[in-house]
């Protein structure tokens, strides 16, 4: 595993969706490509179907024959006989339960709850907090969303999950603030790239706020952001982040649930029947 415990100059690196320019965004092979680059962590976007299962699709809706459906109007069985295009990429929706289960504790997870329908209120955030638990990967996850009120749920529903507010520069900033109010319990923010000054950082260490931006695709503005102190950037070509930064330290585990900089600690590998197959 990555070590979430860099020196400043060492932002950990995370394939925004996976490697989406090596394979379609947000399926296994996106991720694997995002792995096999080296990044630290995977960014992945979770959705509910109609039936309640968590999977990871960014948009509402998508491709289905001759028409688009939004996925939280199809079961789980219709979404993953579904094939889903975006140019010559073609891929699957993969299940929340089926990533975690292919990395393990391996990488680190930014786990983007989209907003959207649900068969309940707030299911979304119960089953990625079951998921999370079940499978002991809480310490080696980071919960991020627009959503205040999906962070302040899903602090209520598992206090050890760490979240983190997402934003950009269409939300609203009290006067004289850089970000957005955070939600009861959220410990870190992720704004985009664009906003990133060295105030916002300066303030954010007197906080004690780890910063996660994102979009991040070039290797001059990642080394600004190692400079300025990020905590991860998340990145399209995780690989080429590695590269112009450099490789991380091997993780050393942690009997706490986070690290002193807001970032997951070690947690126990799961073992899954598709190691043996990787």
């Amino acid at each position: 595993m990555h070590s979430a415990m860099n020196p400043p100059s060492r932002p950990l690196v995370v394939g925004h969706r996976g490697s989406p320019r090596r394979a379609l965004e947000n399926t296994l092979d996106s991720f694997d490509a995002a792995e096999a680059e080296g990044a630290d962590g995977i960014e992945l976007d979770v959705r509910l179907t109609s039936d309640g299962e968590a999977v990871v699709h960014h948009d509402a809706d998508l491709v289905r024959g001759d028409r688009r459906v939004s996925v939280a109007s199809l079961a789980l069985l219709e979404l993953l006989e579904t094939p889903i295009r975006r140019g010559e990429l073609t891929g699957k929706v993969p299940t929340l339960r089926d990533v975690f289960f292919r990395y393990g504790s391996q990488l680190f997870y930014l786990v983007e709850l989209k907003t959207g329908p649900a068969p309940r209120p707030f299911l979304l955030e119960f089953r990625v907090a079951a998921l999370l638990t079940q499978l002991h990967l809480t310490r080696c996850a980071l919960v991020l969303s627009f959503s205040a009120e999906s962070l302040r749920r899903m602090r209520d529903l598992e206090p050890s999950i760490a979240t983190c507010l997402l934003f950009d520069g269409t939300a609203y900033r009290p006067e004289g603030q850089l970000w957005p109010d955070l939600p009861a319990g959220c410990r870190a923010i992720a704004p985009h790239v664009s906003l990133l000054s060295e105030r916002l950082f300066s303030d954010a260490r007197a906080a004690g706020l780890p910063v996660h931006v994102w979009t991040v695709n070039d290797p001059g503005e990642a080394a600004r952001c190692a400079a300025l102190g990020a905590a991860s950037i998340i990145s399209d070509v995780p690989g080429e982040m590695v590269a112009a930064l450099g490789t991380s330290a091997p993780l050393e585990a942690s009997a706490a649930s986070h690290t002193s900089d807001g970032m997951p600690a070690a947690a126990p590998p799961v073992v899954s029947p598709q190691e043996e197959d990787r």
